[in-house]
């Protein structure tokens, strides 16, 4: 890839040409992003410092009344997290994107996004970033609101379940380097946040920057 040029948002992009599939973005913590992923290609989360979660959302680029659902995923692999070799179904129960790695193995599929409510009402704070504002902004270019966003994949998400049913938020266990690969089986808009919540150990207190790579060709449509 050639040198990274600046998005002009705090994003960082960087390709091997203009006509490259290939594509970069670091995000800093606490802010997102989005873009077209197509069948074929592979999606990297990379957690660049450690601890830090990606909330990750997505629609098909064809019609967006489908989308990424954390509930029909649950449905198909019959468990309450998600780990290398799952499929990630639609709302439309078909295959969106496969985990082909997963260096931290662990990822929640239960929590809501944060949001400015959350802030508001549970910490007493406003005006906080928060993973919908991440989403709302990057996905604006799409035509996408608010309100049409559903709830996201928590990758690096430490939320362990305990005996009794009930299921924690703890610090992280991602380490500096560590990766999630998706392969994307349907043309896609997907949208990556670097949560910024730093009022609980979600992202052990200190939102951090991800990189996201989008690598090789699409698949052959023939």
């Amino acid at each position: 890839m050639t040198d990274a040029a600046s998005a002009g948002d705090g994003r960082v992009a960087a390709a091997s040409g203009p006509d490259s599939p290939e594509q970069e973005y670091l995000v800093p913590g606490g802010h997102g992003t989005a873009f077209v992923a197509r069948a074929g290609q592979l999606v990297e989360i990379e957690d660049v410092a450690g601890q830090q979660v990606a909330d990750f959302i997505a629609f098909a680029e064809r019609n967006r009344t489908e989308w990424l659902s954390t509930t029909h995923t649950r449905s198909a692999v019959l468990r309450l997290t998600v780990q290398a070799g799952d499929r990630l179904d639609s709302n439309w129960r078909r295959p969106m994107f496969e985990i082909l790695q997963d260096d931290v193995g662990r990822n929640d599929i239960i929590t809501s996004m944060c949001d400015d409510r959350r802030y508001r009402l549970d910490y007493g704070v406003e005006g906080h970033r928060s993973c919908r504002t991440n989403f709302t902004e990057a996905l604006e270019p799409w035509g996408i609101a608010e309100w049409q966003i559903p709830d996201p994949f928590n990758f690096f998400q430490n939320a362990p379940i305990h005996p009794d049913r009930t299921f924690g938020n703890e610090i992280p266990t991602g380490r500096p380097g560590d990766k999630l690969v998706l392969r994307t089986l349907m043309d896609s808009i997907v949208s990556v946040s670097a949560c910024p919540q730093d009022l609980n150990p979600c992202n052990g207190f200190h939102p951090s920057p991800l990189r996201i790579r989008v690598l090789g060709a699409p698949a052959d449509p023939s």
